[in-house]
């Protein structure tokens, strides 16, 4: 036979903690309760490794998001409160994802319990889960650069909105065809304008790669509307956002016209 107390003064980790025993070992362990602490005892191995378990899955479930908190507020503390929040929701979402937290706490948990049998459930959390929470950190950078690389994307299209915004319309209406992995590009009255439009961004015999020559002619031209001829052809999906973002409701889809074919 073998007890452990678990001691913790917040009654919501303790509520916490006896939901999960009664999920992971329910009848074949005894559960005691006062105001500071959770006492189970188990009648043998199984029941011990279920009560670690019951243990672990507490630990990640009351104390991740905190911590993951606690160590953006530490280490990104320049970024202002609304980017910070936005990190937040991303390590959150990026932890759940990976989800094997629960065997770094685990592991930890049931190191500790062969020593001893009473865990101090916030020091434990603070002090001896170093591993658990050098993972959350590199949780958080991953999370970090994202969140950079998603902003600077965003400050991409609102400056390529601007510039679109205030260029004179050189056509009423401009089709993009992809074909062959290049684009053509065709005016209002279906003729093909793509040499005519590139020229002043080919120099010296290329050096622009067609999906970025395609981005340039159309920020260049700001067509009134814009027509997108079988978009599921073109393969680089960020540029395909990208155009959908800066021409947003200028833009149409087409999938069954003679240039489509």
């Amino acid at each position: 036979m073998e007890q452990f107390s678990v001691i913790t003064e917040k009654k919501t980790v303790q509520n916490l903690l006896l939901k999960r025993i009664a999920a992971e070992a329910g009848c074949e362990v005894a559960v005691d309760t006062d105001e500071n602490a959770v006492t189970v005892t188990g009648e043998d191995e199984d029941s011990r490794q279920r009560i670690i378990d019951a243990i672990s899955k507490t630990i990640v479930e009351a104390y991740e998001s905190k911590l993951i908190l606690k160590l953006i507020n530490q280490n990104y503390f320049y970024f202002n409160l609304p980017d910070r929040k936005s990190i937040f929701q991303k390590a959150v979402e990026y932890s759940e994802s990976v989800g094997d937290s629960n065997s770094l706490v685990h592991g930890s948990v049931k190191k500790y319990l062969e020593t001893t049998d009473k865990l101090m459930l916030d020091g434990f959390v603070n002090f001896r889960l170093k591993d658990y929470q050098s993972e959350l950190g590199e949780v958080i950078d991953k999370a970090v650069e994202d969140f950079m690389i998603e902003k600077e994307c965003k400050e991409f299209v609102k400056l390529l909105k601007y510039f679109v915004e205030v260029q004179k319309p050189k056509y009423d209406l401009v089709s993009i065809v992809p074909r062959g992995g290049t684009y053509l590009i065709f005016d209002d009255k279906g003729e093909d304008i793509s040499k005519q439009c590139a020229r002043e961004f080919i120099k010296d015999g290329g050096g622009i790669s067609s999906d970025d020559l395609l981005i340039s002619t159309l920020i260049s031209i700001a067509p009134r509307r814009l027509c997108i001829h079988q978009a599921a052809k073109i393969t680089n999906t960020e540029l395909l956002r990208t155009i959908e973002q800066v021409f947003e409701k200028k833009i149409t889809h087409c999938n069954g016209c003679d240039l489509c074919e």
